[in-house]
């Protein structure tokens, strides 16, 4: 027979990619902290989507000054700094199940999208003391993590210029015990919708037969997460080499829809399945965020009923009163989390049944 071998991650290289995520923030703090700015008020229960003008952001009794409230964050949509702020104050009910308990990564726009934005992990010594900090050590001192906790604190970071919350597949309280799995699927540049569609039938269906119940997330970008709950029982590590065997598994058994080679210009016209998001500290879109999109996209949780009407980008924030009036599929399948050990040891047996190899696993190079 005639082995077809894979890569092991090297995650030597994941503190280089770290390093290009993580850039400096203090100038663009100092300017928006000594702009001026206007008070808008928050926590109402308007049921419009968020149109505020200069100085009313809503009616509910918590305050934070806004800074450049009319700035347009979304030139395309005509979205401003002050939607962003009254979008994440409303969404907050719905999204903070999701980003409670997690470290945040943070994908900042200070100047909207016609300026470069940078990612931030690091909390800013001026945030508030409200919001919690969780430092994690690293190869080269520590990164602290912030962990928000209240609507006021998703308005407090969209008002620093904040459009993407990102959040790793474990909890501050077992950070080495994950209780999520994604499976990333990205489709190549122009593919059509139905590419990367069918790419989450084909895991879900995989997953199914490994013992994970799935929901799909429209990513509101190019392509959809497929995402299982877990009991929090088994390590970053071992459920990572699972997630890239199940990767491995599913490019093996579709070889001319889905691969798993990392160099865009091998992979033709098929769907990348990424295991990487399961890696320790590794970090996904959070439900609920918007993206950094023209559209001012955001990342919902669907139905698999709803999967084959709703495009990756099915949402944007002119949908909120659908987003507030939609259930949370994800949030009802982590009621009833899957057995980790035992989706560990599916996967482990379907893996030596297949004759794959795992091998040492260079992104640079692969």
């Amino acid at each position: 027979m005639v082995e077809t071998r894979i890569a092991q991650l090297d995650t030597r290289h994941l503190a280089i990619e770290e390093a290009f995520e993580i850039v400096r923030w203090a100038a663009h703090d100092e300017a928006e902290r000594s702009s001026s700015g206007v008070h808008a008020v928050l926590g109402c229960n308007r049921r419009a989507a968020p149109r505020p003008s200069c100085g009313s952001l809503g009616c509910g009794a918590a305050m934070i000054q806004v800074s450049n409230a009319n700035r347009v964050v979304f030139p395309e949509v005509g979205r401003t700094k002050g939607d962003v702020v009254a979008y994440y104050e409303r969404v907050a009910s719905h999204a903070l199940v999701h980003l409670a308990d997690r470290p945040l990564s943070l994908r900042r726009f200070p100047k909207g999208l016609a300026a470069a934005g940078f990612f931030q992990k690091n909390v800013p010594a001026h945030y508030p003391e409200s919001i919690a900090r969780f430092p994690v050590p690293r190869n080269k001192g520590v990164t602290v993590y912030p962990v928000v906790s209240s609507a006021e604190h998703l308005a407090f970071l969209a008002n620093q210029g904040v459009i993407e919350l990102h959040v790793p597949t474990a909890r501050v309280s077992h950070l080495d015990r994950p209780d999520r799995v994604v499976v990333d699927l990205d489709p190549p540049s122009g593919a059509p919708v139905a590419l990367v569609r069918r790419a989450a039938h084909l895991a879900r269906v995989m997953l199914g037969e490994l013992g994970l119940d799935t929901v799909p997330i429209a990513t509101g970008s190019k392509g959809y997460h497929v995402v299982a709950a877990l009991r929090p029982a088994v390590s970053a590590d071992v459920l990572g080499i699972a997630m890239q065997k199940v990767a491995a598994l599913l490019a093996a058994r579709h070889p001319d829809e889905l691969t798993i080679v990392f160099r865009v210009a091998l992979r033709g016209q098929r769907v990348f399945v990424d295991w990487l998001r399961n890696m320790h500290l590794a970090t996904v879109v959070a439900p609920y965020s918007l993206r950094a999109r023209p559209r001012a996209t955001v990342a919902t949780p669907l139905a698999w009923g709803e999967l084959d009407a709703a495009p990756p980008d099915a949402f944007t924030i002119d949908d909120l009163e659908r987003l507030l009036d939609r259930p949370d599929s994800l949030a009802e399948l982590a009621e009833a989390p899957s057995d980790t050990e035992r989706f560990v040891a599916a996967v482990d047996a379907a893996f030596e049944r297949s004759g794959l190899v795992l091998e040492a696993f260079d992104r640079f190079r692969s």
